[in-house]
């Protein structure tokens, strides 16, 4: 649990049951403005570490288990916390200091105070909000590290009607964790605060094997053909339209198919079966295969191969590209 901004009374944060705070040590020239609740139950498990800079607005945290973190082999999750004030014509934070290149998990949540076109794009920016908040975002694109928060929801509801709601709370991941990244919602109860509370969900990527295929080899024919000429049908449309037909053929066509392959035996796949393997790409197989037969035969020209061999592993990256961005929003939470 983050808070940001938090009350301190007699250089002591707050305290809440079965949680552990964090949080930068007061000192003469600034306040802590960030801390880390960590639960109990963690803290028997793992081993944490709070590393504090020379802002009372950022801190980190380490977390290592020697077993490795939710079920994966990395034995180290990194997190930061920032709570960016505006000072001149920068920020007590810098991007230098909250995005660092990491070969680990690593999670950055922040009250930036910036807005920015990739979380807020409805808004209108100012010269002066492109010039506070191109650094981050740039620093942030440098060390390939990608905002989650881009699905939309505001995380500020001002109290007075002087401002419209805004997005200042902002989470990046970098590519190790980003796999791992489940889900980001603002919509928990409201708090006394302006500022909505959020919770991202990090799970494991659950690998999952290829579904089973059908086995046409040994579909019995003969048993469907009976069972077709017993299958019922809706009605035709008595006046169709392109909608009314539409559905008809589509139920039509769903009930064929069900009797079809509720008749037709399973198989498993081969191991040599590829979730992101298209029919398109087998054809594009037998095209590259058949040039390259006549290339060697000196029946047809080195380009002529070259161009279908070029179209065919374009294919297969393009192919693999759109099944893992489907992996990654479509990934199973625990």
């Amino acid at each position: 649990m983050e808070l940001q901004d938090i009350p301190v009374w007699r250089n002591c944060s707050a305290v809440f049951r079965n949680y552990k705070c964090f949080f930068p040590p007061a000192s003469d020239s600034y306040k802590p403005r960030v801390a880390t609740y960590v639960h109990e139950r963690l803290l028997s498990v793992i081993s944490i570490l709070p590393l504090f800079f020379e802002s009372g607005g950022l801190m980190a945290v380490n977390f290592h288990s020697p077993e490795g973190l939710v079920d994966t082999s990395d034995n180290l999750f990194h997190l930061y916390k920032a709570y960016s004030i505006p000072s001149g014509h920068t920020k007590s934070v810098s991007p230098v200091d909250l995005f660092p290149q990491h070969d680990y998990p690593t999670l950055v949540l922040g009250d930036l105070n910036i807005h920015h076109s990739a979380s807020d794009p409805s808004r209108f920016l100012s010269n002066y909000d492109q010039f506070i908040s191109s650094p981050y975002f740039e620093r942030a694109s440098a060390q390939l590290v990608s905002l989650l928060n881009t699905a939309g929801g505001y995380t500020r509801f001002p109290f007075t009607s002087n401002h419209r709601p805004a997005v200042l709370d902002l989470s990046f991941a970098n590519t190790t964790l980003l796999p791992f990244f489940s889900s980001w919602n603002p919509s928990l109860p409201p708090t006394s605060s302006d500022h909505a509370a959020l919770t991202i969900i990090l799970s494991t990527p659950l690998l999952k094997g290829p579904p089973k295929g059908l086995n046409w080899k040994y579909t019995d024919w003969n048993l469907i053909s009976s069972l077709l000429a017993d299958l019922t049908f809706l009605a035709s449309p008595a006046l169709p339209t392109p909608h009314s037909l539409d559905l008809w053929f589509d139920d039509c066509l769903a009930k064929i198919r069900h009797l079809i392959t509720s008749n037709t035996p399973t198989k498993f796949p081969s191991s040599y079966s590829k979730l992101w393997w298209t029919p398109e790409l087998t054809q594009l197989q037998h095209i590259h295969h058949h040039t390259s037969r006549l290339m060697r035969k000196n029946q047809t020209s080195p380009a002529l191969a070259r161009v279908a061999r070029n179209a065919y592993f374009k294919a297969i990256q393009s192919a693999k590209r759109v099944h893992w961005s489907q992996f990654l929003a479509n990934v199973d939470s625990r």
